[in-house]
């Protein structure tokens, strides 16, 4: 190696990968300093690192190392690695490679600065890259990435013997209980092992869902002046339910419209009657369309009737058959079609 230091951007003044790749040789130490690590970085690599004859890695965190273990399998610049469908594969292999060359330590605090080194104890020579980039892809150069790195590449200089005795420094500092690199082949564990149809359901119900969980605030999306909460529909709610209700109301602020999709005999009708309430309690007008045959099943809760377990509610929907939609004129209960004002309602509800 030439004495001499050099800008690495990971872009047209050269890629932290490309360095290791052309310095990486039989008996090498590799020594990190990043709070992340990618198995894609590491696959890229593979070839290398198995030359190597020990690998310390140093993880800053001043939390609980969530991030580090969220960033295993990449991040959203990995997607085209993660179709490749080798994950498993890779994670397998990363596992059993940490375990034969590497020690892995928890630095609790954090640390401004990347470090990369490497040494070759056969000659002495030492490379040192600090800077911006962490080991993962995009880190290293792998990807594209968004960022401007800033990496300083030192060969064989003062600064990088400096700069191994500040990581042995750090190093030594760091925690050694053993935990951390526990919970690292745990969580690369979780990533190759055989998964359940179960997991594999609850895992594709939560990516769709993931979006939406932890929105349902109620206090944020129902406005407690109405006084919906004290209303009998509200109080005859399962917990359930009134989740469904809050999802309706959120979706029809945002979306002007929801569908509410429960199977057979969850309670649809009720959390449709706590919506159609809470709009009520808004001054806002309703208008319930259902088929002929289920007329009397909504009727039933604006009507003085004994049968109306709803009746302190007092509900003043009104309600048409889906056949009104093509009459102009005629009566429907008490309402006449001819003279009926079709836009003068707030809110449509449609039973199927």
């Amino acid at each position: 190696m030439k004495q001499s230091a050099g800008i690495l951007d990971n872009k047209s003044l050269g890629t932290i990968v490309s360095e290791l790749k052309g310095n990486i040789s039989g008996g090498c130490s590799l020594s990190v300093v990043s709070a992340l690590f990618s198995i894609y970085a590491y696959d890229e690599l593979s070839e290398d690192l198995s030359k190597v004859s020990r690998f310390r890695l140093l993880v800053p965190s001043d939390g609980d190392g969530e991030s580090f273990f969220a960033n295993l399998c990449g991040n959203y610049l990995d997607r085209s690695l993660r179709n490749r469908l080798d994950v498993t594969r890779i994670a397998r292999e990363c596992s059993e490679w940490l375990k034969l060359k590497c020690e892995v330590r928890e630095l609790p605090s954090s640390v401004h600065q990347n470090l990369i080194h490497l040494s070759h104890s056969s000659n002495d020579e030492q490379l040192a890259i600090v800077g911006s980039a962490s080991f993962c892809t995009d880190g290293l150069g792998i990807l594209l990435s968004e960022a401007h790195h800033m990496n300083t590449c030192f060969r064989n200089s003062d600064e990088a013997h400096s700069l191994i005795k500040w990581f042995d420094k750090l190093w030594a500092s760091g925690k050694n209980n053993n935990l951390f690199e526990v919970n690292l082949q745990e969580a690369l564990s979780l990533i190759y092992s055989d998964k359940t149809p179960q997991q594999i359901y609850f895992l594709t119900l939560f990516n769709i869902f993931r979006d939406f969980i932890g929105e349902l605030d109620e206090d944020k999306i129902i406005k407690s002046q109405t006084g919906i909460k004290s209303t009998q529909v509200w109080q005859k709610l399962y917990k359930f339910q009134r989740d469904g209700v809050l999802g309706a109301i959120d979706k029809i602020e945002r979306y002007n419209g929801c569908i509410i999709a429960d199977s057979v005999g969850l309670g649809k009708t009720f959390e449709a009657l706590a919506v159609i309430k809470y709009y009520e309690l808004r001054n806002d007008r309703v208008l319930v369309l259902c088929p002929k045959k289920l007329r009397e099943n909504w009727t039933l809760y604006t009507v003085n009737d004994k049968r109306n377990i709803l009746a302190s509610d007092r509900f003043n929907f009104d309600v048409l058959n889906h056949t009104d939609l093509t009459r102009v004129q005629g009566m429907t209960g008490e309402i006449n079609l001819e003279t009926l004002n079709w836009g003068n309602y707030d809110l449509d509800v449609i039973d199927e």
